[in-house]
Formats: C-alpha cells, structure tokens, sequence
C-alpha cells in the first residue's frame, strides 16, 4: 500500500482514537495506554493483552495507527496534533498512567544514597554518559570510559578487542544510514539546519587521510 495513503488513514484514525482517549469508559483507558505507548513506550509501556477488551471499531483504529507508526515513520504520532507532546503528557496524568522511567529513576536512588558507587554487581539498567576515550598507538584495543548517575561519581571503562570495535562502528554506522535514509525527511530527532554527515559516505581511514 501506498505511504500517503497509510498515513492519511492513520492520521485519521489517530484523531479519532484520541477523541476517545479523552472520555471517561474502560475502553477509553485503554485506548489511553495504547496512544501512550506509541509516544514513549519506554515511559509508558502498553500491555498488547489490553487489545483484547475494546470493540472490533477501535481496534481496527489501534492497527491503522500502528501501521502508520510502523510502516511510515514521517513524524511521531504526538506530532500530528497542536501542542501534541503537552497534550500526551496531559492525557497521562489525567489516567493517572505512571512513567515508568519516573519510577525506575526512583527506585535507584532510594536504593543508592547520592555520592556512593553504583552497585552494578546487583544488575540492573543505569544511565551513562561518554566521558572520555583511550588508545594506544600501533594496537587496535579501544577504552569508552562511561560516567554513571546524576553525580557521574561511578565510571565503567568498557574495553573493546578489534573484533567488538569493528562491529561496534558497523552498527552505529548502520543505526544512523538508517535514520538519513529519507534525504528529505531525515532523522526524527533531526535539529534545524542539519545536514547529513559528510562522515556516512566516507571510511575512517578516508577521512583522516590514511
């Protein structure tokens, strides 16, 4: 089927199911957390055995959307309304959904006081940011040293044989190829004026003249 016509379907049906997501029945709830769920499945996490409890209307609406989601990708589905992120913010709390990113974040810090080290010997998923690089010249062995929690007190260094690096840049490389595949749309977090990198055209050893 055509991309313009799965999303004009979509789109529609999309108005139509936040209509009901604004009502006050079971199977507005659930409609609720669907919606929720295609904007941040992550935050808002949907139960696909909740699909089971709406009419045959609505769920042929839920697939419809879900198509267009899957299958077009232009835009996220808040961005099809005016003021759409304020607006699914607003429709979680008034279902009272939590955000389970909220309640993880919580959790770790009830169970880790500020200031002492992560305990990653009990598992678990732990927000990083690159701190810094190292190599040695000559050797293909590469360190991404990561800090770990809001004080960044706790760093991981993750030790890459040449093996794991080269998959490593394969996949990055893949991840964004993937997001500029559209020249004209580009990446959905693409900021204003950004230009497809010169660097996806081009080898390592290419660019720095090797």
């Amino acid at each position: 089927m055509d991309k313009d016509i799965i999303e004009t379907r979509g789109a529609a049906a999309l108005q139509r199911l936040f209509k009901v997501a604004l009502g006050s029945t079971d199977q507005c709830r659930y409609i609720a957390s669907f919606l929720l769920g295609l904007y941040n499945g992550m935050r808002f996490p949907f139960d696909l055995t909740d699909l089971r409890a709406i009419d045959n209307d609505l769920f042929e609406d839920c697939m419809t959307v879900l198509r267009m989601d899957a299958r077009v990708t232009r835009q996220e589905v808040h961005l099809y309304f005016e003021n759409g992120g304020q607006a699914f913010e607003q429709l979680a709390k008034d279902w009272g959904v939590e955000d389970m990113y909220k309640v993880r974040e919580e959790a770790k810090r009830a169970a880790q006081p500020v200031g002492t080290p992560a305990p990653l010997h009990e598992g678990g998923t732990f927000e990083a940011t690159l701190h810094s690089y190292g190599d040695a010249p000559g050797y293909r062995d590469v360190s991404v040293i990561a800090q770990l929690g809001e004080q960044g007190n706790t760093e991981v260094r993750l030790r890459l044989t040449p093996r794991d690096g080269e998959i490593l840049m394969q996949h990055i490389a893949h991840v964004h190829a993937l997001a500029w595949r559209d020249g004209e749309r580009g990446p959905l977090d693409m900021k204003q004026g950004e230009k497809r990198p010169a660097w996806l055209d081009q080898t390592p050893a290419q660019r720095h003249g090797y």
